[in-house]
């Protein structure tokens, strides 16, 4: 696979997310081991069309291949409909002789075409927030009950920073005690420690203190700087009552204006959920993610989440853990949920 090629292809297609590039494999890899097939569709020396997929192997969860897992966005990029073809069917080649259960491909946009043996959920919403009418207009269309939780955290000392690795630590901290909370395995530290390095200036750590870190995101902007994703964000539940996770919202989305941006991504939510409604008071458009799943003969739809019943128990056991201890085994068991 000729990388230089396959940079060249995602920097100029408008449907690419940020994760298509190159540099989330080598982040995938080096977090988490998983190998990858980087699949590309071309004619002559023209790239039509790329296709990331990871692998992933587990005793408890199977054998499978998704785009991209523990990120956001991903699946197929292609300029024409028979490139889009030719790489879904190259996909389930590669499924087929690796003997895995199915695909998922997460998806911002629909097939332009249906393609056999493939199914579609639309589960999950991306909050996407327009920052175009600037920081004051925006604050003015928040309700006054939402814009009086931002001066009470301000009030009770609240502190919004933006920093680099050096708030790596911090975050963590939070991140890692949010999880346990929520009942779901941490992610371990090298993994934001990679996004962190392999992204360079266009990752950074915002993070709010209030007598220690109180809550935190992880912002990542395209190369153009328009777009601004936070696909991580946390908090400690303990300062609820100080209102530190609104203060963070809205400071990242004033931070976000001044850097110039355009859009604020505000992560995936699945559609009804707490924090779906949560984002919602920010004023987001909501749009509708289409992920597709194809699943080996006889095998059903996978449902690895947290919200699946057959997992209530284990969440609510992972919520009663000591953290050191869910911070120890947590890492080994989330590499392989995607």
């Amino acid at each position: 696979m000729d990388g230089t090629a396959w940079q060249r292809y995602v920097r100029r297609s408008p449907k690419a997310s940020f994760y298509h590039a190159l540099e989330w494999r080598d982040i995938i890899q080096g977090s988490f081991g998983h190998s990858s097939c980087y699949l590309m569709a071309q004619e002559a020396d023209e790239v039509l069309g790329v296709l990331p997929l990871v692998e992933m192997r587990s005793a408890l969860f199977g054998h499978f291949f998704v785009s991209l897992p523990f990120l956001n966005y991903g699946g197929i990029l292609a300029d024409t409909p028979e490139a889009e073809c030719e790489l879904a069917a190259a996909a389930v080649e590669i499924a087929l002789k690796a003997r895995a259960s199915h695909i998922e491909l997460r998806q911002s946009t629909p097939f332009s075409a249906p393609q056999e043996g493939w199914s579609l959920r639309q589960h999950k919403a991306a909050l996407l927030l327009r920052l175009e009418s600037g920081p004051k207009a925006m604050w003015d269309k928040l309700s006054s009950r939402l814009r009086g939780k931002v001066r009470k955290a301000e009030k009770h000392g609240a502190e919004f920073v933006v920093g680099g690795i050096e708030l790596l630590d911090d975050f963590y901290s939070l991140y890692a005690l949010n999880m346990r909370d929520l009942g779901t395995p941490v992610y371990c530290r090298a993994f934001f420690e990679n996004v962190l390095s392999k992204c360079g200036q266009r990752a950074e750590v915002l993070l709010v203190r209030r007598k220690g870190p109180a809550a935190a995101a992880i912002a990542i902007r395209e190369p153009d700087g328009t777009r601004i994703e936070l696909p991580w964000i946390c908090q400690d539940y303990k300062q609820s009552e100080f209102n530190s996770n609104e203060f963070l919202y809205w400071n990242a989305i004033e931070w976000a204006c001044a850097q110039g941006a355009t859009l604020l991504d505000l992560g995936r939510s699945s559609i009804g959920a707490g924090t779906y409604r949560f984002k919602m008071q920010w004023n987001p458009e909501a749009h509708e993610l289409y992920w597709y799943y194809w699943t080996a003969p006889g095998v059903p739809l996978p449902q690895l989440n947290p919200d699946n019943p057959k997992y209530k128990l284990a969440v609510e056991c992972w919520k009663k853990l000591p953290l050191g201890v869910a911070n120890r085994i947590g890492p080994w068991i989330v590499r392989n949920i995607p």
